[in-house]
């Protein structure tokens, strides 16, 4: 539903974004994604991961509407801005099926389940 134009001004927007963030933080950088369908809005975010201790910081890179992007446009969004960075992207409570078509696409090393999971 958006346009090309519209989808590469949200990915330099969102480099823009990323650029500035990881400046002024420290620590591994990831792209944290989630669905929201309370607000209606694909929302993308990066953190950063300290690297002693359990600190971290985000900033929020941006929330795309759903009534203006479409799943497609989104994840052109996405894995442009994944693709420039060369980061993980960290999906929080995503439906199971586009988890794992992502997945399939574009490999469990750069897609990962934002799941905390207890190790014994």
């Amino acid at each position: 539903m958006a346009t090309k134009p519209e989808i590469q001004a949200a990915i330099k927007n969102g480099n823009e974004v990323v650029a500035d963030f990881q400046e002024h933080s420290t620590g591994r950088l990831n792209l944290w994604t989630s669905i929201v369908d309370l607000s209606q809005n694909y929302v993308i975010t990066a953190e950063a991961q300290k690297r002693v201790g359990t600190g971290i910081t985000t900033a929020i890179i941006c929330h795309l509407p759903f009534a203006h992007f479409d799943y497609d446009d989104y994840v052109q969004v996405l894995m442009g801005l994944q693709q420039h960075w060369d980061v993980p992207v960290l999906c929080h409570a995503f439906p199971r099926q586009k988890l794992n078509n992502l997945r399939r696409k574009y490999g469990s090393r750069i897609i990962r389940d934002d799941i905390v999971r207890r190790y014994r």
